[in-house]
């Protein structure tokens, strides 16, 4: 028994570790099965991404703990954490690829960034994903509302959102994240309020909301969030005042609210902030004075307001900037584009730390203080736009060693420095326009050998370009000596200056050849000058996308070098440019604006323009071109103004497509040899607003459909329409305005700024016959409207009063017959009319504006009568002969009419001998007395 006794006791703690071990290998058997379904579900992910496996290659085998882009625990092997980023580029991903994802059910890093999930929704079963940290999805094509199921990831860590086109609002779900320290849903369309219970995040470090659609004012409830380090909200819709709270956030060390429209001043709690490094509020509408306690932030290296209303003075809040002793530390304060004025501060140089100082754009008057010259770090400096005035001498450069960029353009300020003074710095940016820096060019510049960027037009130098300027030869350069006296001629070749980004050399003196160059690459302007000879061919060759030589005397034919791309925009018109224009535009299909008008260009106009499907505006007036007009044009489907005038074009005028110039605003072919019937087509292009056709030979009648121009059939008053301008895109934007001349109200127009307002109808001088369409009446906001010299017959249009917007008619030199329609009356904008030499009969309507005209409008109507014709219709009271009667009233007036009333007043015999004696000596008033008498009569017999 003992024995077994023993036995037993000794096989005991043999059964537990037996028993130990079965327990183990079960734990161990069910975590290989675990990691199993694992390794399936990241194998599911890639076979659905084929376009990735270069990038998952390594993901093959039992043990995914080698895989590339996998992380797994260090003792348990589960998946912890997936980096799937930027695995398809701009391939569209499905997100059924990823729908295994939920069986990696310990991962706590996901990152799907930077792939296209061709604006599918957020896939709700991440949600499920409850020990995830870490979920990054940015720039991930999602799209539609945040998935209210991320509210189930209760530990996550770090939530990234940010440039996909996520809309709606913010949801509570996702404020219920308590644990949230990184929040950025930057750069989506997310509309709505930013919640009140925001302030319940209060671990969040940083929040980051830039470019939305968000709302409303601020929650004083962000005051809670006491670690947020970095918030962002710029660039939103959101109004009204900062909120005192903000001074809560002590731990701030980046506030962005720039591009909204808050109003209110900056609250004196910001000086709480004494974390904070970079502030910045700029594009908003914020007032007030800079608070004093904005100046007791010592570790703002960033302080950015510009464009705002912030008003008052500069000098208390820079004493209080210069008090904070880290020189170390550099500082860029831009205040561009407020209110504030008065001086400078005399003490600017105790601010060393600045680097940066821009106050463009301000009402800061005075002179600028020496001691401006003695900030040694400065590297950026902009005066420009203020009402400064004064000399600048060499001290306020003394010390400027670091000066990269200086603009001081735009005030009253002269440079007062030696011949001999050459600056101590070599600046990239000098820009001085409008300084009063002429007569003589500056040759404190010959020092200035890093140049990219000079600007120093409207400045009245009235000198030649010396020699050594040209010798710089920069590497990079923008030039503008634009709207000076600059005389001379330049140098035959630049093409030593490598990489020109801009050339303005516009509105001087400038003659000679235009020289030789190697790269313009953005914008040529030598326009309003007198070069003269031929458009050299390599000027084109650099690749400028705006080229202006308009104004000059430039002669021959034009290079087929033009048609080179990237070219955009083209002005070569008042030149002396001869022979035809070649055909060579298919290849510029980016050029939007082309005007060769007023040259002496010949030949056919090039079919290939038709290629330049983004052409805008074509002017080709005041040439010599002649033949047909190219049907191919209907190809320009972006144009917006066609002028052919003032050439030799004949036949028919083409019939264009009217939805392929669906866009087509202005067209004028005045003064041509055109001859044929006007095309239906031309009444289908809707937005056309001016139509000249004038002084051609078209005949037949007038389409029905010239009613339905829909540009013409509204009222522009105050209505919203595109401006006729277009935008060339670059490094620099240029705007160009529309100029078109247009004869109205017997003057030659030109309109620029305003041509979006004018409609117009020119068909005068033709041979055009028949009936004046009643459909024209449906153009209400017509303003010009000229079918004179024409052979229109029968009646002038019976509504002709419902163009309300009519300024000037002119129907004369037709067959037009009947009567003029009463509701002409009822234009009262009507300030020119010219009805003659027709065949109108009858009464001439009267009132309103027609009250203005003389007979000249009428004459050659011989059965016109009425006023302002001296003729008398029937029916009309018998005509006193007006001349004799004006005579005798002018010379009786002033006493037949005290003759008459002293005639009752005396005693009987007095008065009676007196009135009958007045009676039979004055004529006027026994006319005056006959036509009482009758009216008394015609009272009593309509009683």
């Amino acid at each position: 028994m003992a024995c077994n006794a023993s036995a037993a006791a000794s096989s005991s703690p043999n059964t537990l570790l037996c028993l130990f071990w079965i327990f183990l290998s079960l734990i161990s058997g069910s975590a290989q099965l675990a990691i199993e379904k694992e390794r399936k579900a990241l194998l599911n992910v890639k076979n659905g991404l084929s376009i990735a496996h270069g990038e998952l290659s390594s993901w093959s085998g039992d043990d995914c703990r080698t895989w590339e882009r996998v992380q797994c625990h260090n003792i348990t092997s589960h998946v912890v954490k997936l980096d799937l980023s930027n695995l398809g580029g701009s391939t569209p991903i499905k997100s059924e690829v990823i729908s295994s994802l939920p069986d990696l059910e310990h991962l706590t890093y996901l990152d799907l960034s930077w792939n296209n999930f061709g604006g599918a929704p957020i896939p709700g079963f991440l949600g499920s994903l409850t020990q995830l940290e870490h979920l990054h999805l940015s720039q991930a094509g999602f799209s539609g509302r945040i998935s209210h199921q991320l509210g189930n990831l209760s530990k996550l860590l770090h939530l990234a959102l940010n440039h996909n086109s996520m809309e709606g609002e913010i949801p509570e779900t996702v404020i219920h994240l308590r644990n949230l320290q990184f929040l950025d849903l930057s750069h989506n369309s997310i509309s709505g309020q930013i919640p009140e219970s925001i302030g319940n995040l209060k671990c969040l470090q940083a929040l980051l909301l830039s470019f939305n659609n968000i709302e409303g004012v601020m929650p004083k409830s962000i005051g809670n969030l006491s670690k947020l380090s970095v918030l962002d909200l710029s660039n939103n819709r959101m109004v009204g005042a900062i909120p005192g709270t903000i001074g809560n956030l002590t731990a701030l060390q980046n506030l962005n609210l720039s591009g909204n429209q808050i109003t209110g001043h900056i609250p004196n709690s910001v000086g709480n902030l004494q974390q904070l490094e970079q502030l910045s509020l700029s594009d908003n509408l914020i007032s007030g004075s800079l608070p004093s306690s904005l100046g007791d932030l010592c570790n703002l290296s960033r302080i950015h307001l510009l464009n705002n209303r912030i008003a008052g003075e500069l000098a208390e809040f820079f004493e209080q900037l210069s008090k904070c002793r880290n020189d170390d530390m550099r500082l860029s304060l831009i205040l561009q584009g407020n209110e504030i004025g008065g001086p400078l501060p005399i003490h600017m140089d105790k601010l060393q730390r600045l680097f940066k100082l821009d106050l463009g754009s301000n009402s800061l008057s005075g002179s600028i203080p020496t001691s401006l010259g003695k900030l040694s770090r400065l590297m950026s400096l902009n005066l420009s736009s203020n009402y400064l005035v004064g000399g600048l001498t060499k001290a306020h450069f003394a010390n400027l060693t670091s000066l990269l960029t200086m603009d001081l353009s735009h005030n009253h300020l002269s440079i007062n420095v030696s011949s001999g003074w050459l600056p101590p710095f070599h600046a990239n940016v000098i820009a001085m326009r409008s300084c009063n820096l002429g007569p003589r060019f500056p040759p404190w510049l010959q020092n200035q050998t890093r140049l990219h960027s000079l600007d120093i037009s409207n400045n009245g130098i009235s000198d030649f370009f010396p020699e050594w300027f040209w010798n710089l030869c920069m590497p990079l350069m923008a030039l503008n000596a634009s709207g000076n006296h600059m005389r001379g001629v330049l140098p035959i070749s630049l093409e030593c200056f490598k990489n020109v980004a801009v050339f303005d050399l516009s509105h001087n003196n400038l003659g000679g050849l235009i020289p030789r160059m190697l790269h313009v690459s953005l914008y040529l302007d030598l326009s309003h000058n007198s070069f003269s000879g031929p458009i050299p061919e390599s000027l084109f060759g650099g690749g400028p996308r705006v080229m202006l030589l308009s104004n000059n005397s430039l002669s021959k034919t034009v290079p087929s070098s033009i048609c080179v791309p990237p070219l955009r925009l083209v002005e070569l018109n008042n030149n002396s440019l001869s022979g035809a224009l070649p055909n060579c535009w298919s290849k510029s299909q980016q050029l939007a604006i082309l005007d060769f008008s007023s040259n002496e260009l010949s030949g056919g106009i090039p079919p290939t323009l038709g290629f330049l499907t983004m052409l805008e505006s074509l002017h080709l007036n005041n040439n010599n071109f002649s033949g047909r007009i190219p049907l191919t044009l209907q190809g320009c489907s972006s144009l917006l103004v066609m002028d052919l005038s003032f050439n030799e074009l004949s036949d028919d005028i083409p019939s264009w497509d009217g939805g392929s110039l669906k866009s087509l605003r202005v067209l004028s072919l005045r003064s041509n040899k055109l001859s044929g019937e006007i095309p239906l087509e031309l009444s289908l292009i809707p937005s056309l607003q001016v139509l000249d056709l004038a002084c051609n030979k078209l005949s037949g009648s007038l389409p029905s459909g010239f009613g339905n121009f829909s540009s013409m059939a509204t009222d522009q008053n105050g209505k919203e329409l595109a401006q006729l301008h277009t935008r060339v895109p670059g490094e620099r934007s240029f705007y160009y305005h529309e100029n078109v001349t247009i004869i109205a109200k017997g003057l030659q127009l030109t309109y620029s700024n305003s041509l979006w307002l004018v409609t117009s109808i020119d068909l005068s001088n033709n041979k055009l016959s028949g009936e004046i369409p009643e459909e024209l009446t449906n153009l209400h906001g017509l303003r010009f409207l000229n079918l004179s010299w024409n052979h229109f017959s029968g009646s002038m249009p019976y509504e002709i009063g419902l163009i309300g917007q009519l300024e000037s008619l002119d129907l004369s030199k037709n067959n037009l017959s009947g009567g003029i329609p009463s509701s002409i009356s009822a234009l009262y904008s009507l300030s020119i009319l010219n009805l003659s030499y027709n065949n109108l009969i009858g009464r001439i309507p009267m009132g309103n504006q027609l009250l203005t005209f003389t007979n000249l409008s009428y004459m050659g109507n011989p059965r016109l009568c009425g006023e302002p014709l001296q003729i008398k219709c029937p029916g009309d009271n018998p005509t006193i002969d007006r001349v004799t009667e004006e005579e005798s009233m002018h010379e009786d007036d002033k006493y037949g009419g005290i003759w008459y009333f002293i005639g009752f007043t005396p005693g009987f015999v007095f008065g009676f001998w007196g009135f009958v004696g007045t009676f039979m000596i004055k004529r006027s008033i026994r006319i005056k007395y006959i036509l009482l008498i009758d009216g008394i009569c015609n009272w009593f017999m309509h009683m």
